[in-house]
This record gives structure tokens, C-alpha cells and sequence, in this order.
């Protein structure tokens, strides 16, 4: 039996509703997981307050994404945060400061992983702070130095970016990610100002996807919002606020209820590039169609967005994007 069929066969029939559709979503997912890619890409986990669960949501989702694909995954903490993703994921503390000499310069991927701790679901780990010599959040100077030469060995590098301000350096997170995943709290607010940021990021050059994680911090339910923003190619995906999450010791994921384990299994999927632009499908999808087919995994469960957002909000975060870009890309160089 695989783990995919164990988890399934773990979940309680009264959760599943309707089996045989359940099922039938789950094996979508887990496809969507384990799908080929023709290029290595980035995807940033960001936050614009504190308390929303960026980290832990980062930390269980590249865990996941490192049991279920057969490539190396790389988790990048950019958070400098007592507890960022690589805590969650049970990286042990201070990876990343050995041998990073020899890494800069890798030509192969066992020189790509020199020195990284590995967590046990197969995760690499890279602290951009291994010291704890600073609580400020990484640079995006410090990441391109640290990552840049050794991101193509990796399938996939998954970066928790910790609380950012939209104003100063959201670009420098844009330009580092392929996929932008923007964690906020599932209170109508915080929703709609995650969805505020969605026209900036996509208006900059190199035209991110993103995708809306809504973490039940307050236990909201029914009251939560079901719907955010007014653009169709942006899933927001629920996930239910689990207090395992908040112990003194890494939870691993077999230890969460099963609502957030199948949560983080469709967010994991809706980061995940269309079928059109795998390696099986020979060739570049469009940004239009990688926006649609990985989403579809989530996009009965989660619907996309129709709440109006204030146009002179809107304006400003556009300029904003626009006016950091130049910074971000002078930093790359």
C-alpha cells in the first residue's frame, strides 16, 4: 500500500462525503504532485502580517512535495523567524553554513547538497540566517548569492519568505519565484488585502503565478470568506487552523487532523505548473493555460474570486510592484 492510499483509507467516510468523488480529487492531486518538470522552479511563500502561518504553511507543503516527487526539493528559510518553515519541517537547527564555498561553485548535485541537513521526509534544507545572528528577514541579495548556483540541481525550491511589506520589497520575492504563494488569515480583511496584492505581482516583468493560501487562524468557519479577489486564474485555497501546529516540537503532517492534511495536499497541487508545460508535453506552456490545469485540482473546493477591491489600494500596490522591480533586478546582477 502506498502512502497515498494509506492516507486516503485513513480518513473518516463522514469527511469524504461523497467517496468516490473524493477519491477521485485525491488521485488528481497526487498526479498533479508527482508530474514531471522541464525546469527547476521557485515557489515563494509570503506573508504581509504576522500570525497567518506563512512558515508552518511553507514547512508542511515542501515536506510534502519532497515525499511525493522523485527529484531533490529544496527548502530555503528567508524568514529568520524563531520558528520558519525548516522548524516545521524538523530540519535540524543551523543548516546551511558548511561548505557553502563549495556549493556556489556545484557542478553536480551531491556538491549542490554539500553540507544541507535533510529532513526525514526527504526535504533539503537551507537557513539563509544558520547562526540566528540576526531576527531581520533575509535579503533578497542573500538569497541570490545563496541559491542562484545551486537551484537547477533542484526540482523544486520552496522559500518561506516571512513577513514582507509590500511597499518595500515584495518585488525582491517576486523576482525570486515563479509561483507566489500569499498566506493570510481567513477573517474578510485580511482576505481581501492578500487579494490587493495580486494585480501588483502579476503586473511585474516576469509575470509570477500566485495563488491565495487562507489559513483559519481564528477559527472563522462558516463566516470565513468563500470567494477573494476578482481574477479567475487566482485559486484560493482554505486551509483549517490546526492547534498541533503551535507545539513546542515539530508536528509532523500524520500527526494533523485529516481536513489540513487534504488541504495542504490541494495547495501543494495549485503551486504545481500546468500539465502543458511538463516534460511530457515537450514544450513552454502559456502563462494563461500553467494557470489553469494544476488549479483545477483545487478549483471545486475553492473558488476563485468575485469581492471588489478599493481601485486607488489597487493603484498604489501596482506602482509599488513596478517601482521595486528595478532594485530587485540590479541586485540579481
Amino acid at each position: 500500500m502506498t502512502a497515498f492510499d494509506a492516507f486516503v483509507r485513513s480518513a473518516p467516510l463522514a469527511l469524504l462525503g461523497s467517496v468516490s468523488a473524493r477519491v477521485h480529487e485525491l488521485s488528481t492531486v497526487d498526479e498533479v504532485l508527482r508530474r514531471p518538470l522541464p525546469v527547476s522552479r521557485r515557489i515563494g511563500v509570503v506573508q504581509t502580517r504576522g500570525g497567518a502561518g506563512a512558515s508552518s504553511t511553507a514547512g508542511y507543503v515542501a515536506s510534502l512535495l519532497a515525499r511525493r516527487r522523485p527529484g531533490l526539493v529544496l527548502g530555503v528559510d528567508a524568514s529568520r523567524g524563531p520558528r520558519g518553515m525548516l522548524w516545521h519541517a524538523g530540519a535540524p537547527t543551523g543548516g546551511g553554513s558548511a561548505h557553502r564555498g563549495r556549493r556556489r561553485g556545484a557542478t553536480s548535485s551531491a556538491e549542490a547538497v554539500d553540507g544541507l541537513a535533510r529532513t526525514p521526509s526527504g526535504l533539503w534544507a537551507l537557513d539563509l540566517d544558520p547562526r540566528d545572528e540576526s531576527r531581520a528577514v533575509a535579503s533578497a541579495e542573500t538569497w541570490f548569492d545563496e541559491v542562484t548556483p545551486v537551484s537547477r540541481f533542484f526540482e523544486l525550491v520552496v522559500t518561506d519568505w516571512g513577513v514582507r511589506d509590500w511597499r518595500a520589497d515584495l518585488a525582491d520575492v517576486v523576482s525570486a519565484s515563479r509561483t507566489v504563494c500569499i498566506v493570510a488569515r481567513a477573517d474578510r480583511h485580511s482576505a481581501e488585502e492578500a487579494a490587493a496584492l495580486v494585480p501588483a505581482i502579476k503586473d511585474h516583468p516576469d509575470r509570477p503565478d500566485v495563488v491565495i493560501a487562507l489559513v483559519d487562524v481564528g477559527a472563522a468557519g462558516r463566516a470565513a470568506p468563500t470567494t477573494v479577489g476578482d481574477d479567475p486564474t487566482v485559486p484560493v485555497v482554505h486551509v483549517p487552523y490546526d492547534a498541533r501546529r503551535g507545539a513546542a516540537r515539530p508536528v509532523g503532517s500524520a500527526a494533523l487532523g485529516t481536513r489540513t492534511r487534504i488541504a495542504y495536499a490541494r495547495l501543494a497541487a495549485a503551486l504545481m505548473p500546468a500539465a502543458g508545460s511538463s516534460a511530457a508535453a515537450g514544450s513552454a506552456a502559456s502563462p494563461r493555460a500553467e494557470a489553469s490545469s494544476a488549479r483545477d485540482a483545487v478549483r471545486g473546493r475553492d473558488p476563485q474570486a468575485t469581492a471588489g477591491r478599493d481601485p486607488e489600494r489597487r493603484s498604489g500596490r501596482r506602482s509599488a510592484g513596478s517601482t521595486t522591480a528595478t532594485r530587485s533586478q540590479e541586485a540579481r546582477r
